[in-house]
C-alpha cells in the first residue's frame, strides 16, 4: 500500500530533453527514473532510454517530462510531447505501451493534475493499458477540474496484443494447444532438419552487436514487410530507433536477438527484450525461401519455451492479435487511446469530429 509522504509532493520544472539534468542540482533524471522504474517493476517501454531513442527517431514536437518528488526522492514521471497546440504521448505504431511510472496512487494523481495545468489544447495518449489505474485517474482529474478547465474524455481500444502466461508450466501449456497444430510443428521441424543442422542462437552482448543487428535487419526486411514499408530497413528513422534500442538494451542486459540457424544460416529471427519478468517480442522475421517449413513458427515455439524455462511470467507477442499469433494463445491485453478536449463549443465539436471521423477514415483506407 502506498503511504502518503509526510510533506506535500513537489513538482520540478522540466526541460524539453529527456536526458536533461534537474535544475535543482547534479541529480541525473535518467538514473532517478530508472531507479523508480526498478522499484515499481516497470517494463522497458516506460523508461528513459526508450523515450530518448523514440524522440530522436520519430519525435517532431517538444518533449517534456512531468515529475513529482518528495524531497530528493522521485515518486512519479510522465513524458509528454507538445505539438501543434496539443499534448500527446510520445508514441507511434512502434510503441507497445504508454503511461506514467508512479510509486502509488497519490503520485499518479499529482502527475494527472500537473498534466492538466500544462495542457491548453487537446490531450491524446495512445497505447495506454486500461487494466491499470491511470486511465481512471486521468479521467477523474480532467472531469473534476474547475469549471473553466473542465474537459470531455473519450476512450477507444486501438489494439489487442496477445500474450502467453507461463504459470501452468510448459508441458501443461503445450497440452492445451490444438493437437493438430503441435503435431504439424513437429513435422515441420523434422522436414527442416533434413536440410541441415538446426541451432538456436541468442545474441545479448554489446560485443559484436552491429553484425548481429545487421543480420537481423536484413532477414526481417527480406519478406512482405519490405514491400509494405513496415520493415525496420524501410525507413532510416526505424533503423536508428531499433539500433539505439538494441545498444541500450544490451548495456542493461535485456537484449535478446534470437536466431534459428540452419547450418549457420539464419532462417528466422526475433528482436526481443527480457525485462520485468517478461520476454517482449518487438520484431520478427524469417527467410521467405524457407516459408514452406514454417521457420517463424518454429522460432516462436523455441522463444516461448525459453520464457517458460527461464522462469519468466509471460511471453508478450505485442502488436495486434493477428491469426498466426492467436494459434499460440487465447489471451490478449488491451491498449486504448485516451483523448480529452476542453468543454467548449469548439472543443466539443472537435471531439465529436475526431470520434466519428476515425472509423470513417479506417473504412476508406480499408477499401
Amino acid at each position: 500500500m502506498f503511504r502518503s509522504p509526510p510533506d506535500p509532493l513537489r513538482f520540478q520544472q522540466t526541460t524539453d530533453d529527456v536526458r536533461a539534468t534537474l535544475a535543482r542540482g547534479p541529480i541525473d533524471l535518467d538514473s532517478d527514473w530508472d531507479t523508480l522504474a526498478d522499484r515499481v517493476g516497470a517494463p522497458p517501454f516506460l523508461r528513459p532510454g526508450w523515450f530518448a531513442a523514440w524522440h530522436r527517431a520519430y519525435g517532431d514536437g517538444r518533449l517534456q517530462v512531468l515529475r513529482v518528488r518528495d524531497g530528493d526522492r522521485l515518486l512519479g514521471v510522465l513524458p509528454i510531447e507538445f505539438r501543434d497546440g496539443a499534448t500527446l504521448s510520445p508514441t507511434n505504431t512502434h510503441t507497445p505501451l504508454f503511461g506514467p511510472v508512479a510509486d502509488g496512487p497519490e503520485a499518479e494523481r499529482a502527475l494527472a493534475t500537473r498534466l492538466l495545468t500544462e495542457s491548453r489544447g487537446r490531450i491524446e495518449f495512445a497505447y495506454v493499458d486500461p487494466a491499470t489505474s491511470f486511465p481512471e485517474t486521468l479521467a477523474a482529474t480532467l472531469r473534476s477540474a474547475k469549471r473553466s478547465e473542465r474537459r470531455s474524455v473519450l476512450t477507444e481500444a486501438v489494439t489487442h496484443p496477445p500474450y502467453v502466461a507461463t504459470a501452468s508450466g510448459w508441458d501443461a501449456y503445450l497440452a492445451e494447444r490444438p493437437r493438430k497444430f503441435v503435431k504439424e510443428l513437429r513435422r515441420l521441424r523434422r522436414r527442416l532438419e533434413e536440410h541441415g543442422t538446426l541451432e538456436l542462437a541468442v545474441h545479448s552482448s554489446i560485443h559484436g552487436l552491429e553484425d548481429a543487428l545487421a543480420e537481423f535487419v536484413a532477414l526481417e526486411s527480406s519478406g512482405w514487410k519490405a514491400s509494405e514499408g513496415t520493415a525496420i530497413g524501410s525507413r532510416g528513422a526505424s533503423r536508428r530507433f531499433y539500433s539505439e534500442i538494441a545498444h541500450w538494451a544490451a548495456r542493461r542486459g535485456w537484449l535478446r536477438l534470437i536466431f534459428l540457424r540452419l547450418d549457420g544460416r539464419p532462417v528466422a529471427a526475433e528482436f526481443d527484450l527480457e525485462c520485468a519478468g517478461a520476454l517482449y517480442s518487438l520484431k520478427a522475421g524469417f527467410d521467405t525461401e524457407y516459408r514452406a517449413f514454417g521457420p517463424g513458427q518454429l522460432l516462436t515455439h523455441d522463444c516461448l519455451k525459453m520464457a517458460f524455462d527461464g522462469g519468466l511470467s509471460s511471453y508478450e507477442f505485442l502488436g495486434t492479435d493477428e491469426p498466426y499469433k492467436m494459434t499460440w494463445t487465447d489471451t490478449t491485453r488491451e491498449r486504448v487511446r485516451v483523448r480529452s478536449f476542453r468543454r467548449t463549443v469548439s472543443g466539443d465539436l472537435a471531439a465529436l469530429a475526431r470520434h466519428h471521423a476515425r472509423p470513417l477514415v479506417r473504412k476508406v483506407r480499408g477499401r
